[in-house]
């Protein structure tokens, strides 16, 4: 199985090799955080500015935790599978798009809708689709306390959706849910990703994609093999 889009992008971060692309994206990224008031950054992605010691936004990812320190501007993650350069890249795509959103009626509504319904989605959503089927289904496989086990680890929890269903949050305002049907005599098993409705203006659908393909891949990681 092809590694997924965030795993090529830490390859690359970690050797060096092809990497000016996601390092100017990077440098880029954080001069424009620079501009936004750091208490709008915290409240528009539903994180915490600290001012004691060096002044930071701490965002909830997952399991753990994404830091945006203010001096100097750098971000930190929690753990070190999420301490990489594609994923603060992701974070800072996510503070952006949700502080564009302060003022405006957008929050997340709880209601779900797949990948080729994004913004930009039609094309995407579907290519996406295929190239996630095997990893889901793989997953769903699974027995449901081994499910759990994975689930648990990484900061999600069972939902009431399909014939089985995991929630996760990505960030506190970015959910994603994982759903599975068993299928019958007429329909064959399927899976779905689907997103909040609000998704679209809180992370850019290509960051979505790869934030979807990092979360998939950890859980399955040791079946890749």
């Amino acid at each position: 199985m092809a590694p997924d889009e965030h795993t090529m992008w830490d390859e690359r971060a970690r050797t060096g090799k092809n990497a000016d692309e996601i390092e100017k994206s990077y440098a880029q990224l954080l001069q424009a955080v620079k501009r936004v008031d750091p208490l709008t950054l915290a409240e528009a992605a539903d994180g915490i500015y600290k001012g004691d010691g060096v002044p930071r936004v701490q965002v909830a990812f997952l399991h753990s935790w994404l830091v945006l320190d203010l001096l100097p501007y750098r971000v930190r993650g929690g753990h070190p599978e999420i301490d990489t350069l594609p994923i603060k890249v992701l974070l800072l795509q996510h503070l952006l798009a949700a502080a564009e959103n302060v003022g405006t009626a957008v929050r997340v509504m709880g209601t779900w809708i797949d990948c080729r319904s994004l913004q930009h989605g039609a094309v995407l959503g579907a290519h996406f689709a295929r190239s996630t089927a095997e990893i889901l289904n793989r997953f769903f496989k699974l027995s449901r306390e081994e499910q759990l086990l994975r689930v648990f680890r990484w900061g999600g929890k069972p939902l009431d959706l399909g014939d089985a269903a995991y929630g996760f949050k990505f960030f506190p305002r970015l959910p994603v849910a994982f759903v599975h049907w068993f299928g019958d005599e007429e329909f064959a098993p399927f899976s779905k990703i689907l997103y909040d409705i609000s998704a679209s203006n809180y992370m850019p659908t290509h960051g979505l994609v790869a934030l979807t393909e990092f979360l998939l891949y950890r859980l399955i990681e040791d079946q890749l093999t």
